[in-house]
């Protein structure tokens, strides 16, 4: 006998009153529940398959996570009303519009890897780089960094000249508060 699984609707804490709202005003069966959760799923591929340049790097999971903090509430109210084979290219049009009205808001800036050797209080940058698209490509970076006894650091600014500025006044005020400045930043 096949395990009865409930629908689960991941939701952030801010939306439990409006997705409560919803469920009460479309009374949904199950049936329809489940099949309106797997369309916004397919649809969040979807819209993350052709996600802005400006959101490259971000991995599906943090894409999803964006979405869903944003809009969830929409997009669930949204794939409730809609049937046919439509619903899934509407939705993923609907989630695109309300990340670039999150994205006008909040205009994203770069990652930059600053790649460095520490030298007792001193820190000095390597090269700055975009980071690798793709989890393998990231990883085989990050171990090609550590073999070369270098550490990075994520440095979130508009330019590489700006993240060697953060890096520095980070680093600075690392050891100005007593760390440990005689080792790379992540290495114990």
């Amino acid at each position: 006998m096949k395990r009865h699984e409930p629908a689960f609707i991941p939701t952030h804490e801010h939306h439990l009153g409006t997705m409560a709202l919803l469920l009460f005003v479309h009374q949904p069966d199950e049936r329809r529940l489940k099949a309106a959760l797997g369309s916004v799923e397919a649809a969040l591929d979807r819209s993350w398959r052709d996600r802005p340049d400006d959101l490259a790097n971000l991995p599906l999971t943090h894409y999803r996570d964006l979405l869903r903090y944003f809009a969830a509430p929409q997009l669930l109210d949204l794939a409730l009303q809609l049937a046919g084979a439509d619903v899934v290219p509407r939705l993923a049009s609907e989630a695109q519009a309300h990340l670039t009205a999150v994205l006008g808001l909040y205009p994203p800036r770069p990652i930059w890897w600053v790649i460095f050797r520490a030298d007792g209080n001193i820190v000095r940058p390597v090269t700055v780089e975009r980071p690798p698209v793709g989890d393998s490509a990231r990883d085989s970076r990050l171990q090609q960094i550590e073999d070369d006894g270098l550490a990075v650091a994520a440095i979130n600014a508009p330019t590489k000249e700006d993240a060697l500025r953060e890096m520095n006044r980070l680093w600075d005020q690392l050891v100005a508060n007593g760390s440990p400045a005689t080792r790379p930043l992540g290495h114990q």
